[in-house]
């Protein structure tokens, strides 16, 4: 078997990768209160990202063998119904991504296209919950919580962790007969246990009223832009790499195009229009129903998103400039993916790049007709 992208880059490389990802989804899956929930949210959040690394680092079978590994662990945790979800989410992205590698499709029209498979299988998915729900998807969520917390044995020592932490809280009134002597240590009285599950009702309905949004198009632009980049980055070293260590020729690791995170930009005409969703941020701030609200936070998401990604460009062309180490400008990169306020300011400085064409990218506005400027 001749090794490349279409098969493997090494067996070496498949290996590894399998036993990565399925130690990752050991681990996930192993959680004692909440399995299905905490593979589900690994499925969700990192899955796409492991698959496209997978992909160009170590070739496309291992990357196969790894989503099915993925799809098996979602029925085994959570039955059919996971398994349905999570093949719904992963296999049309899956497919996308391989026909933009062997099409060699321009790095930015594969990362559309990967982004709008991410973000049109998550809105199946939602709808069909909402359908499951009878509408009522953020209520079932919350009465499912509660569900869950009442049958757990170690319920009581779980909501006092929350109460530490300041998300949940009691009256003033419960709190000197809050806890109760049991056999073996304290426990909360029924009527506080009661008012704390309530409020983890609350909380996991406000939670998840925020968090489509940032998921459709935040969550999806950073598994997309991640995965992509660091796949296409950290393939082609392993490749040159190995191309030099075995004085043979490079194996062929698709780049398509894609340009140093310092030059990343966008285009004057697109900026405008990008710009113009900003309104969503007033929108939300508008007594509007739940289906304006929710276009209006799709808007300023898209909005902060590629704003972001070009201050976090701006940076690193600033940190290159003025010659600073590669261990600080790996650090912004992942401040810029983890720290939600450092995001903010990246939209800023983003803003202020498109608007002053700092780094030179953008060439500069010709007069109509022959006109003077």
């Amino acid at each position: 078997m001749k090794r490349g992208l279409k098969t493997c880059t090494t067996l070496r490389a498949a290996i590894i990768a399998c036993v990565i990802c399925a130690a990752l989804l050991a681990l996930t899956s192993a959680n004692i209160l909440f399995p299905g929930l905490s593979l589900a949210v690994f499925v969700l959040s990192s899955m796409p990202v492991l698959l496209m690394m997978i992909g160009l680092i170590a070739g496309l079978i291992p990357m196969f063998f790894c989503l099915l590994m993925a799809l098996a662990a979602l029925l085994r945790v959570g039955g059919a119904m996971l398994l349905g979800f999570g093949a719904l989410y992963l296999l049309p992205m899956t497919a996308v991504y391989v026909y933009c590698l062997l099409r060699r499709q321009p790095f930015w029209h594969s990362c559309a296209a990967l982004a709008l498979a991410l973000s049109g299988a998550l809105t199946v998915i939602y709808a069909l919950v909402q359908g499951m729900t009878g509408g009522q998807l953020y209520a079932a969520a919350g009465d499912a919580v509660m569900q869950s917390l009442d049958g757990l044995a170690m319920r009581d020592s779980l909501l006092y962790t929350l109460h530490q932490m300041g998300l949940l809280s009691l009256p003033q009134a419960m709190r000197e007969t809050a806890l109760v002597a049991v056999e073996g240590g304290y426990a909360f009285s029924a009527e506080a246990a009661q008012e704390l599950t309530l409020q983890c009702r609350t909380l996991v309905m406000s939670l998840l009223h925020d968090l489509l949004p940032a998921l459709l198009v935040s969550g999806t632009a950073t598994n997309v832009l991640t995965g992509m980049g660091l796949g296409i980055y950290f393939g082609r070293r392993a490749a040159q790499k190995r191309a030099f260590k075995r004085d043979e020729p490079e194996q062929d690791i698709p780049d398509l195009g894609m340009p140093e995170l310092r030059y990343w930009h966008i285009p004057r005409p697109w900026g405008l229009r990008i710009g113009i969703l900003a309104v969503g941020y007033l929108i939300m701030r508008l007594p509007v129903g739940d289906t304006l609200y929710l276009l209006g936070a799709l808007m300023w998401q898209a909005f902060c998103v590629c704003f972001a990604v070009q201050g976090l460009a701006a940076i690193n062309f600033n940190q290159h400039q003025r010659g600073t180490r590669k261990g600080w400008r790996v650090a912004a990169i992942i401040a810029a993916m983890t720290v939600s306020l450092f995001q903010s300011v990246l939209m800023i400085i983003g803003v202020f790049d498109q608007i002053n064409n700092a780094r030179g990218l953008r060439p500069a506005l010709k007069p109509r007709d022959g006109g003077e400027e």
